[in-house]
């Protein structure tokens, strides 16, 4: 599980990494400790015309958006109504009715620079890794969104949608092992532009192509041991990403 993670690059890093054609609204900059239900940045293509079903028609544009960590269904009473989606299981997402629409054609990537994830020892202690893609790199993870209408809201109100993401979680790659038993889903290249493209329906085929790359991407992951002040919601800043 994914519970935390990391962004130490600014959004206009981001717009030139994942080359970016518009930046929409307020969307958050460096953080060494993203929680959820905090607004984080999702990558998305967009197409401005679409036909009758809702598919896409003609070029895409490449948006990133601020959206809550924490899926909220569109058939959801709120974000206050049940505890945040923050991660899907790839291994049964299409089972699942809050994220089976927005496996088809509403996928994200969320950019990070690494995550946090805690190894329990037999003893029952806890000790927080940052497993991360290097000072330079950046992770794409595979992600869903959705929009959720508020409907105590008037029509007039812009606030009214709601956006809305998570991240997709898989079984570890075995270099990742040792730490926890699941890793968030890591896009290579290829699947990464097959994830976000909306012209493509997704189905299982498209979750086992990029469940099997993300083990390629955690094999060259870099990772060790961090401060447990992680834990802290309150606490944000470089430090937490050193090593100890």
């Amino acid at each position: 599980m994914c519970g935390r993670f990391v962004v130490a690059r600014s959004v206009s890093d981001l717009v030139k990494i994942f080359e970016v054609d518009e930046v929409i609204g307020d969307v958050p900059g460096v953080s060494y400790n993203v929680a959820p239900t905090q607004d984080i940045a999702i990558i998305v293509d967009r197409s401005f015309e679409k036909a009758e079903d809702g598919s896409p028609i003609g070029e895409l544009s490449r948006e990133i958006h601020a959206a809550r960590w924490g899926l909220v269904p569109r058939w959801s009473q709120g974000p206050a109504s049940s505890a945040p989606l923050i991660n899907g299981r790839i291994e049964t997402i299409l089972e699942k009715p809050s994220f089976k629409e927005s496996v088809v054609r509403r996928r994200c990537v969320i950019p990070a620079s690494g995550y946090y994830e805690w190894h329990v020892a037999a003893d029952g202690t806890k000790q927080p890794f940052y497993i991360n893609a290097g000072d330079d790199g950046m992770f794409a993870l595979a992600g869903l969104y959705e929009w959720w209408l508020d409907p105590s809201k008037d029509k007039s109100d812009p606030t009214r949608w709601l956006l809305s993401a998570t991240t997709m979680t898989k079984h570890t790659s075995p270099e990742l092992a040792h730490i926890h038993d699941r890793n968030p889903v890591l896009l290579n290249a290829e699947t990464f532009e097959a994830w976000i493209d909306p012209h493509i329906e997704g189905d299982q085929d498209l979750l086992d192509a990029v469940s099997a790359s993300s083990d390629e991407v955690a094999s060259e992951a870099l990772f060790y041991k961090v401060s447990p002040e992680v834990g802290k919601v309150r606490v944000n800043e470089p430090s937490l990403i050193a090593a100890i």
